[in-house]
């Protein structure tokens, strides 16, 4: 990969973006505590001192979770719940969204009481099932099936790793990256879920998508872990500088 990074680290303004969980971040079943990939950061970091190149961590996390756990601050902007929420501005939901909003509350909180383990989470447009700490694998499938099948107008219904997730604002990794990327002469995406692959799509010639860990994608580049994104990162970094 070292001639492509090679010929991005020289282009004019260089767009940065990268998931969290999974990418910069391992799983745990306490996403608070979640062991992060510093090397990730600091490369983030410098990338971000360098002049005409942005660097924007994108997550399906909550805009303030993700700005608690990541540590992360200005200049490397953070955009939560795919986009929806950016440390930059949100938009406001109408009365109809709050209404199905709540009836989404009411029918993941029935399923999650059902089951030991199972937890909805609470974001400003989303709400998500959690069933990571679910001990029955078939179990906790079924559950993700229920939760998806949710019927309510105005939500959409996204699977990602262990979790559903019902949103009332139909934005996604892919509609908020084709706005941001059109700013760059090239952009590098680095993303390892199912959601990430929005984003992979809108990606053009010039940039670089890039997968993290195994399964089919729309990314043209694969790293097998985040020792993988750190290593990449970190040579963008110094070959930018």
């Amino acid at each position: 990969m070292t001639p492509e990074l090679s010929r991005l680290a020289c282009v004019p303004r260089l767009l940065i973006v990268s998931d969290f969980d999974g990418t910069l971040a391992g799983f745990s079943t306490d996403a608070q505590a979640v062991p992060i990939e510093h090397r990730s950061l600091d490369a983030l970091r410098r990338l971000a001192a360098l002049p005409h190149t942005d660097v924007a961590v994108l997550s399906g996390r909550g805009l303030e979770e993700l700005r608690q756990v990541s540590g992360l601050t200005d200049p490397i902007a953070l955009v939560g719940s795919h986009g929806a929420e950016s440390s930059i501005g949100a938009p406001q939901l109408t009365e109809e969204q709050r209404t199905a909003l709540l009836s989404v509350t009411a029918a993941y909180e029935a399923i999650a009481q059902r089951v030991e383990g199972a937890f909805v989470e609470h974001k400003p447009f989303h709400r998500v099932l959690h069933v990571i700490r679910v001990a029955d694998h078939d179990l906790a499938r079924r559950l993700l099936d229920e939760a998806l099948s949710l019927d309510i107008p105005g939500v959409t219904l996204k699977e990602g790793k262990w979790i559903a997730e019902a949103g009332v604002i139909d934005t996604n990794k892919g509609t908020w990256l084709a706005h941001q990327r059109t700013h760059a002469d090239a952009t590098i995406f680095l993303g390892d879920d199912t959601t990430d692959e929005d984003a992979f799509r809108v990606l053009g010639p010039a940039d670089l998508g890039v997968k993290v860990g195994p399964g089919e994608t729309a990314a043209t580049h694969r790293v097998e872990d985040l020792k993988g994104v750190a290593d990449l990162l970190t040579q963008l970094a110094d070959l930018r500088a």
